[in-house]
């Protein structure tokens, strides 16, 4: 349930703090710094922070959000839900940067039915956002092979010894945004409650073993 909130920057941010879980914060700043490294295109992001006085004053419901520092999503305008209907006006190749990118970071939160991603109406151009599903302990691949909305694209990979090479060079290459990104987080992310006494429910050295399967052949095993 992420807040749409006013920036000191000019912008408006989409924010998700201490009304979600601390997980869900650790998958999006994680994923953020990756799939910026990769080249996607996501909406710039970074950590912000509300005034304890202004969440003082917003309706009981909105306070949950918290004044610790939280993920912010900057704002897209004339965007719109990306429906499956114009899926294929995106560029094949960035159809498998994503799937490729989704199945490198486990994030079964983009199925045919459900997208999470939005299309830009004025540009042209997909929209990648929100990864609070990401690094999945119950990640079901031939879900994934079977629901994905470029799941068409999969064929494609299995059958390109080079263009799994490629992406493998990729992935790697963009591995040390993970490292920066969990190096820059903030402490208090470590925590599950504003009282600092319950650590957070988020296995960061598990979620950085995931992330390296990519330096392996491994990384295209479906079972």
């Amino acid at each position: 349930m992420p807040l749409l909130c006013g920036g000191a920057d000019g912008h408006r941010y989409y924010v998700k703090g201490q009304q979600t879980n601390r997980a869900s914060l650790w998958r999006e700043w994680i994923c953020g710094h990756l799939a910026k490294a990769l080249g996607l295109p996501l909406p710039p992001f970074a950590l912000v922070q509300l005034d304890p006085a202004l969440v003082k004053e917003l309706p009981k419901d909105q306070q949950r959000i918290g004044s610790l520092p939280a993920f912010g999503s900057r704002e897209q305008p004339h965007t719109a839900w990306l429906e499956l209907g114009i899926s294929q006006r995106v560029p094949a190749e960035l159809q498998r940067d994503v799937l490729v990118f989704d199945w490198w970071v486990r994030n079964t939160d983009r199925l045919r039915g459900n997208t999470n991603l939005l299309w830009d109406a004025e540009h042209e151009g997909l929209v990648v956002i929100d990864h609070n599903l990401a690094l999945d302990n119950d990640f079901n691949a031939a879900e994934f092979q079977d629901q994905h909305v470029f799941a068409d694209q999969w064929s494609v990979l299995t059958q390109d010894l080079v263009l799994q090479a490629q992406y493998l060079q990729r992935l790697s290459q963009a591995l040390p945004a993970a490292h920066e990104a969990l190096e820059s987080a903030p402490e208090e992310w470590l925590w599950e409650n504003s009282e600092f006494d319950i650590p957070a429910r988020f296995d960061r050295a598990a979620a950085l073993q995931v992330l390296e399967r990519c330096a392996t052949p491994d990384f295209w095993r479906t079972v």
